[in-house]
């Protein structure tokens, strides 16, 4: 009997530290995510952030060519992470039980978007990392000091874990993200420019409600070396967002941000969901790299 609960003791605590362990670990090993809905090749990783005191999945998707040679690549940071990929279902909504929080059912499948434009030499080949989000969504993707703190982690945790594990170029990191992904993309771009070089705000909630973030964005002095793309469509909840959009809009015409730089669009019965985020994205995708 006592034998038996030494055994049961050592067990547990062998458990526990092994949990600690894996948590002292900013970023767990990559392990091949398999889906037969995916193009390419995808690593699942688990980011543990002391910042945020959270943790999440990040899926890393890598271009078929990242094998055959030793260079480096740019770097994309895609927010909302579990839903990006294939388009049949976000792998994400398996993971909902886990904290995983969806804003649509349906995937982007950027990983088809992205292979096609590369192989018709329409794109050069990018790295994608799709970061998960959780519980804390809502607080983490607004321009205020969660958004800060979300950036923050990026760039000091989440990032240098990356470049130690995968071949970027860290002088050419984007960010990417739909509704308060869009705008918490459009934040870090403003506000941590000397990071992310390149902005895709898609559907931004800038404005919503009693909710207004214009402020927040703008606050800062205006970033030098951005590529911005914003895109609103004009059904559904989106209708909601472009009082917001316009108002940025005008703020970038009247600061006459250059226009090689910048890419905007209103797109005619686009909605707040993947279908139209993934058509967008692979427009823009094409202009900005």
């Amino acid at each position: 009997m006592r034998k038996t609960l030494l055994f049961v003791l050592f067990f547990f605590v062998s458990i526990d530290l092994t949990c600690q362990n894996n948590e002292d670990n900013i970023l767990t090993k990559g392990e091949i995510f398999k889906n037969e809905q995916i193009t390419g090749k995808v690593y699942k990783h688990i980011y543990f952030s002391k910042i945020l005191d959270n943790k999440r999945e990040v899926y890393v998707w890598l271009p078929s060519d990242y094998s055959l040679n030793k260079k480096k690549y740019p770097v994309l940071i895609v927010h909302d992470g579990g839903s990006v990929f294939y388009s049949r279902g976000g792998f994400g909504a398996k993971n909902k039980s886990k904290g995983e929080i969806l804003i649509n059912k349906n995937g982007w499948n950027l990983d088809e978007s992205v292979t096609e434009l590369i192989a018709q030499k329409k794109m050069e080949p990018i790295i994608m990392v799709g970061v998960s989000n959780t519980k804390d969504r809502g607080y983490e993707y607004v321009p205020t000091r969660n958004g800060f703190k979300y950036g923050e982690a990026l760039v000091n945790e989440l990032i240098p874990e990356i470049k130690k594990t995968y071949r970027i170029k860290s002088k050419d990191i984007g960010t990417l993200g739909a509704s308060a992904g869009g705008l918490i993309s459009l934040y870090l771009g403003w506000e941590l420019n000397e990071i992310f070089k390149k902005a895709i705000c898609l559907s931004p909630g800038i404005i919503y409600r009693d909710q207004d973030y214009y402020k927040e964005v703008i606050k800062t002095k205006v970033p030098k070396k951005l590529k911005l793309a914003i895109v609103n469509g004009t059904d559904n909840f989106d209708k909601n967002l472009q009082l917001g959009v316009d108002k940025f809009t005008s703020y970038l015409e009247r600061i006459n941000f250059s226009s090689d730089s910048y890419l905007y669009w209103i797109e005619k019965n686009g909605t707040h969901g993947a279908k139209s985020w993934s058509k967008q994205a692979k427009k823009i995708l094409e202009w900005l790299y």
